[in-house]
C-alpha cells in the first residue's frame, strides 16, 4: 500500500517516492566531511529523516531551528537561516538535529553540552559579567 503524502512533512509526493520534492532535496545532500580514515562519512537516513520529522512545524508550514525555533529556509544556501543538519556530538551521525547554517557554524566542533555551556559563558560576558573560561572543552581544536 503506497500513500500520497511525505513521510517527513506531510506534504504531496509522487506515489512511488517517499518524500516530497523539498525533502528528498535534504536527505540527498551529500556531507563532504571525512571520517579518522580520510573516508567520506556515511549518513544514517533514519536519524536524518528522525530530525527532519521532529523539525517540521505543521502550523507553520516550515522547519524549525532546534536551539533557536526559527524558521529555516531550504532553498538558499547563502542565507544565515538555511536549514542544516548538525550533530549533536561531533562525528555521530546517530544523533542529528536541524539547525540554521549559522548556529552549525558556531557550534562545529563541540557537543550539544559544550555549545550550551559556551553560548551561556558568552552571554553572562555580554552582561557584564567575568568569562568563565571553564566553558572552554577540555580538548585541542579539531581533536577528535
Amino acid at each position: 500500500m503506497t500513500s500520497d503524502a511525505c513521510e517527513i512533512c506531510g506534504d504531496p509526493k509522487h506515489p512511488q517516492a517517499y518524500a516530497c520534492d523539498r525533502c528528498r532535496k535534504i536527505l540527498r545532500r551529500v556531507d563532504m566531511r571525512r571520517d579518522s580514515l580520510g573516508k567520506l562519512r556515511k549518513p544514517d537516513r533514519e536519524a536524518r529523516k528522525r530530525a527532519l520529522r521532529k523539525a517540521w512545524s505543521p502550523d507553520a508550514r516550515c522547519f524549525r531551528c532546534h536551539y533557536t525555533g526559527i524558521a529555516l529556509n531550504t532553498d538558499d544556501h547563502h542565507d544565515h537561516r538555511y536549514l542544516s543538519l548538525e550533530h549533536q556530538t561531533p562525528g555521530d551521525e546517530t544523533k542529528i538535529v536541524v539547525v540554521s547554517a549559522l548556529i552549525n557554524r558556531m557550534k562545529t566542533d563541540l557537543s550539544d553540552r559544550e555549545f550550551r555551556r559556551m553560548v551561556s559563558a558568552l552571554a553572562r560576558k555580554f552582561e557584564g559579567e567575568d568569562f568563565d573560561e571553564a566553558a572552554f572543552p577540555d580538548r585541542n581544536f579539531r581533536a577528535s
